[in-house]
């Protein structure tokens, strides 16, 4: 048996692009949805719903057919799941108003974060490689951001041994929800940090604090990583 310690640079997960769904990270996540679906519109009115959302899609991909292509230029993959997250939105909208329909899908994707971040840091295995647990987290935001350079610009990335800045002035979520008319479906992400990153603070010896995000009405997103107990003082307002 090798002895072999791991390099964080080593991880299958270094340098994959965040949007890269790795294995395990939505455990449970049909079942969470199917859940939600069945206990807000009934086990017979879930099916009504599915066929509803099938033709919200359609309707999308004919209206926004030009904006469509585009969105799928840089994400081949993660366009389709997007077209279905503003389906899912709009159907529910239009039966309940947006504000309703922005908590609802929002309660889902903090289910989704009770597991997803696990695995989008490949923790488990993180956790072993040598180095402070800190800085190989830093590395692997390093290397995770800049692998999803065609979804997000970054302005500027600032690292000193206690924390990680990282500055983002383009989203392609944002973007992406501007062209179809459906500004709620960007924000789903943010919320899914502001559950996520806690989850696994401990585990990194790391605080983030985000107090601007471009799909809340920021100029930027501003990603600050600090190692445990050299965060600022006060309180904070993460969005």
């Amino acid at each position: 048996m090798s002895n072999k310690v791991l390099r964080v640079e080593e991880l299958e997960r270094y340098g994959k692009k965040l949007s890269d769904t790795p294995k395990g990270a939505f455990k449970g996540q049909n079942k969470l949805i199917i859940k939600s679906f069945t206990e807000k519109f009934g086990f017979f009115g879930i099916f009504s719903f599915i066929i509803k959302i099938l033709v919200e899609r359609r309707r999308i991909l004919k209206d926004y057919n030009n904006e469509y292509k585009k969105i799928r230029q840089i994400t081949p993959s993660g366009a389709s799941e997007f077209v279905i997250m503003v389906s899912l939105f709009n159907v529910i909208a239009k039966l309940e108003g947006r504000e309703k329909a922005y908590n609802f899908v929002q309660s889902i994707f903090h289910g989704i974060a009770l597991n997803s971040m696990k695995s989008l840091y490949q923790l488990d295995d993180l956790e072993k490689c040598e180095g402070d647990i800190f800085d190989n987290y830093k590395k692997m935001n390093i290397a995770m951001f800049q692998a999803s350079k065609n979804e997000f610009n970054i302005k500027k990335i600032e690292e000193s041994e206690n924390h990680l800045r990282i500055i983002i002035d383009k989203c392609l979520n944002v973007e992406a929800a501007k062209m179809l008319d459906c500004p709620e479906v960007a924000k789903l992400g943010c919320d899914h940090d502001l559950v996520a990153y806690p989850l696994i603070a401990d585990r990194v010896n790391s605080v983030m604090i985000r107090p601007c995000t471009l799909a809340k009405g920021g100029n930027c997103c501003d990603f600050n990583f600090y190692r445990k107990g050299f965060e600022p003082e006060g309180e904070h307002i993460n969005l």
